[in-house]
């Protein structure tokens, strides 16, 4: 395979990571066959094969009667995945933080970091959505982490299971609606690829950990590990080849590969900060209530936006300066602070987890829309 001419150069990329080039260079030209497969064949056979795939997801392949062919390749392979690991201990991990940080390392941390890189952007704006429907992109992923973070919902029919899988099938749509619209796979290599997967995988993982770092909420190397496993265990139900995710089990290695897809990303285009002007004004919108107005809401997320991102990278991508950064270090040692003494009483720390739990589950009671991924198969 020839490597795209607009995603690094390879020569300089198998210099630096002689071990990682050739699988990378794959990874740029290769999409999510099974994921690809059950698209065309909802797109030919409609309604009845968008229900096999929903009743498939929630009961198992075995609960359903001669299921289309590719409905029942791609629920095959999500029931294959297993892992070695008690994975809700990242989930348990995950619970430690309260829904409202999460928020904020979700679309100022990993949201952002996904929009600077010019193919994801390029296919994000190409659809007319992402501008102007940033509110419910936002909520969509936040309801499908949160979905996907609780305890048992990674399990077989559990709603996290079953949204990551719709997930899956959502990006085969983008895919498909990319190459319609003529998308340049010389130039660019699949949309919504193998890399590109691994890529928004990191942003949910290094990123958003990171992030939530910075915010006060620290982790050990154990308790990273825990969610690392769990996210390997969720990255292949989204389709993502595991030999791309191994040994990512931990900031270190994961640093590593963000490094190499550093060299494959061109400078941020008008596209990403398009992308990041709406996802911040959806972010505005979203949480104003709670925050006492938009301009004080607008003021906090440009703060801590440019906390997790860095004053450098935030002025590329034009996010103005916050009268409340000062005040940041306040609200990240006060959570910080109250971290550290919750880890030292078990019953403060369970506490914690089972408060943070009915909060989630309080969001995730409220009545809404259909999401993208939910509309695939409604």
């Amino acid at each position: 395979m020839t490597w795209p001419s607009r995603r690094g150069d390879a020569a300089e990329i198998a210099l630096k990571f002689p071990g990682r080039a050739e699988q990378w260079g794959r990874a740029l030209r290769t999409g999510d066959p099974l994921a690809d497969a059950v698209f065309a064949e909802l797109a030919t056979r409609g309604r009845d094969a968008r229900r096999a795939l929903l009743d498939g997801l929630r009961g198992g392949l075995g609960s359903l009667d001669s299921p289309p062919p590719a409905v029942a390749a791609l629920l095959a392979d999500a029931e294959s995945v297993t892992s070695p690991y008690d994975i809700d201990r990242g989930a348990y991990v995950a619970l430690t933080v309260p829904p409202f940080a999460h928020n904020i390392a979700l679309g100022q941390g990993a949201l952002i970091n996904t929009y600077t890189a010019p193919a994801i952007a390029t296919v994000l704006t190409a659809t007319g959505r992402l501008t102007t429907m940033a509110g419910r992109r936002l909520d969509e992923t936040g309801k499908w982490l949160l979905q996907a973070m609780l305890p048992g919902g990674l399990e077989r029919g559990a709603d996290g299971y079953t949204a990551t899988v719709m997930v899956r099938v959502l990006h085969a749509r983008m895919r498909a609606a990319a190459l319609e619209r003529g998308w340049d796979e010389e130039a660019w290599g699949t949309p919504i690829g193998q890399a590109d997967l691994v890529r928004t995988w990191l942003d949910f993982t290094l990123t958003s950990y990171r992030a939530l770092a910075v915010m006060g909420y620290d982790f050990t190397d154990d308790e990273l590990t825990d969610v690392y496993r769990r996210w390997q265990h969720q990255g292949r139900l989204l389709g993502i080849d595991p030999a791309l995710l191994d040994g990512l089990t931990g900031h270190e290695e994961a640093a590593k590969l963000a490094d190499l897809i550093a060299l494959t990303d061109e400078p941020a285009t008008a596209d990403t900060l398009a992308l990041v002007r709406a996802l911040q004004d959806a972010a505005v919108e979203q949480l104003a209530p709670f925050f006492g107005g938009p301009d004080l809401t607008a003021s906090l997320i440009r703060a801590f936006a440019r906390l997790i991102q860095g004053d450098e990278r935030a002025d590329t991508l034009a996010v103005p300066p916050s009268e409340l950064t000062p005040l940041l270090p306040v609200l990240t040692l006060g959570a910080a602070e109250s971290r550290r003494l919750a880890r030292q009483l078990p019953d403060e720390w369970a506490a914690l987890q089972h408060n943070h739990r009915a909060a989630i589950d309080e969001i995730l009671a409220a009545p809404d829309t259909p999401t993208a991924y939910e509309s695939n198969l409604t």
